[in-house]
């Protein structure tokens, strides 16, 4: 390996810390089960939670999302050891990330008051209460960001080894943002209860949490979207009604 490929931060040092990142955030997970232990959901958030999680019951789609962490984020902290997570935790992402949710949450508070405006979508609001909204939001992060965006780009950037170090990368990234931003989209209308397709919706979908959440991933890092996406999901409930 040569000193400037060293140098890069793509995909060794992107690659140590996602896995970084991935098992600090097991901090949700945790979040999650003294949620479902210590309070009791209704059939108002079960009706306005996010329909990513109720592809399947959505008690199954909370479990499934939380043992599906802690296996991932076991795996990734044997793969590092303490000294090695020490090494390549985000903590400037992480910090940045944290307090960016806080940041705009409270903007919007600020503004709105304790209703959260009109083009904030449903599922994204504090209806779905303090569980389902961390499970949906911690969960599209576990799958299109930690599993289906780094097994992509990985994957292409292994395929491309004989294209330039910038074009590889562009390549790589930006297929992983596309085929999680498609996913993205067909998961979530594949959980809507109606069979109508509102073009809108789909629009949005791919645009903010497809193309534009996806590429703060590759381009801010892993740390920063991640853990601003989850902590948005403690922030929203704890100010708006």
């Amino acid at each position: 390996m040569t000193s400037s490929t060293q140098n890069h931060y793509f995909p060794i040092t992107f690659r140590n810390q996602l896995m970084a990142t991935i098992v600090w955030a097991q901090v949700f997970v945790l979040y999650c089960i003294a949620l479902l232990i210590f309070t009791k959901q209704n059939e108002s958030q079960i009706f306005w939670a996010d329909p990513f999680i109720k592809i399947v019951p959505i008690y199954v789609s909370t479990w499934l999302i939380i043992l599906t962490s802690l296996l991932l984020g076991w795996s990734c902290f044997i793969k590092l050891g303490w000294a090695g997570l020490i090494k390549h935790t985000p903590g400037l992402q992480i910090v940045s990330g944290v307090s960016t949710a806080i940041i705009i949450t409270c903007i919007i508070w600020a503004f709105f008051g304790s209703d959260l405006p009109d083009f904030v979508p449903a599922e994204e609001s504090s209806r779905p209460g303090y569980l389902f909204g961390m499970v949906a939001g911690y969960g599209e992060e576990l799958v299109f960001r930690m599993i289906l965006s780094a097994l992509v780009f990985f994957a292409m950037f292994k395929l491309l080894s004989g294209v330039e170090y910038r074009y590889r990368v562009f390549w790589s990234a930006g297929t992983a943002i596309l085929i999680a931003a498609l996913a993205f989209v067909f998961l979530h209308e594949l959980g809507e209860v109606d069979s109508v397709l509102l073009w809108n919706l789909v629009a949005t979908r791919i645009l903010v949490p497809g193309i534009i959440m996806g590429s703060l991933f590759f381009l801010v890092g892993p740390g920063f979207l991640i853990f601003m996406h989850s902590a948005m999901h403690i922030m929203i409930p704890l100010l708006f009604d």
